[in-house]
């Protein structure tokens, strides 16, 4: 078996920090996640946990054999997958810290390394700053208007240091293991849409604080629009407006969000913005899983849809 090209230095993750790298149906890319977090990040080998969502893996067989592979029988969406990853890192000996990745995340201006940066930022954070323990950082995130349900990005406004935030994408994001002690965990029959806010606004009702980490979110601004994304990332993978499936979670889940932790106000803005999405919307596809989300949203519906699921995960290689 060849070097992974473990750098044993002062950089590496403190001991009892476990990664978790969620992927469906793509191969290159979680490849890419896996190798920077050993060779960029510093993680052992047997510090990565690989939760590959009923389809995918990598697509290097020696590196994949090296790293713990945790393969579910079906997809269980993020919601699924990223309990299920926070549940077997826990229980890996002494576990401390747990650092989710999303398979995608590689492409983005994610400054690295960064885990041992942000476990020593966050503890010195709670020595500093009074109130609840530190329950998650996040690469970047978004702005809660309590009164409408609405987010905005969140924008730094200096280059280093920490923010509290209201919620997130998972992203890469470092979750200390006392949240999953404490009964936090994604919830699984969201499946797939808005399942990343319902988590992290859990864990800000549980007690603990959500911070933002400056330099990451400074790094990627240019990526937190609809056109930045859509740059980032559309030599690897469909953008989302390419995937209308995802307009049915959008529009189903919102609901759920409302429900739980808004107000009745929060769903009468859903329902115009979902007009207004309906209106831009370039297919019919996607005009008709909004539709449909609306309508199993007022259901209650909850769980996968197999109407609505993905289906290319990523594109070939130039």
């Amino acid at each position: 078996m060849r070097s992974l090209g473990v750098r044993a230095d002062d950089r590496c993750p403190p001991a009892g920090t476990v990664a978790v790298v969620l992927t469906f149906r793509r191969k290159r890319l979680a490849t890419q996640v896996v190798r920077q977090l050993i060779s960029t990040e510093g993680f052992r080998p047997a510090d990565v946990v690989l939760v590959v969502n009923g389809e995918g893996g990598l697509e290097d067989a020696d590196l994949e054999a090296s790293i713990r592979v945790e393969r579910l029988p079906v997809n269980l969406g993020p919601a699924g997958g990223f309990r299920h990853g926070l549940v077997v890192a826990a229980a890996m000996p002494a576990t401390r810290w747990i650092y989710l990745c999303e398979d995608d995340i590689a492409v983005l201006d994610i400054p690295a390394p960064r885990v041992s940066r942000l476990i020593a930022g966050a503890e010195a954070y709670e020595r500093a700053v009074p109130g609840a323990p530190v329950g998650g950082v996040v690469p970047y995130g978004r702005c809660l208007d309590r009164r409408s349900g609405g987010t905005s990005i969140y924008t730094a406004t200096t280059r280093s240091g920490f923010d509290e935030i209201d919620a997130a994408a998972w992203g890469a994001s470092l979750v200390p293991s006392r949240v999953v002690r404490a009964g936090v965990l994604p919830d699984e029959t969201w499946f797939f849409g808005y399942e990343d806010f319902d988590f992290w606004f859990r864990v800000k009702a549980a007690g603990f604080r959500v911070l933002v980490d400056r330099e990451s979110a400074t790094a990627t601004a240019r990526h937190m629009t609809s056109a930045g994304w859509d740059e980032a990332l559309s030599a690897e993978r469909p953008i989302d407006a390419d995937e209308p499936w995802r307009a049915y979670y959008v529009a189903r889940n919102f609901f759920l969000l409302s429900r739980r932790h808004g107000t009745p106000l929060w769903t009468a803005n859903h329902l115009a913005y979902s007009a207004r999405r309906m209106q831009l919307a370039r297919t019919g596809a996607a005009r008709l899983a909004t539709l449909q989300g609306l309508w199993d949203g007022v259901r209650g519906r909850k769980g996968p849809n197999p109407r609505f699921q993905r289906v290319t995960g990523e594109l070939p290689s130039a």
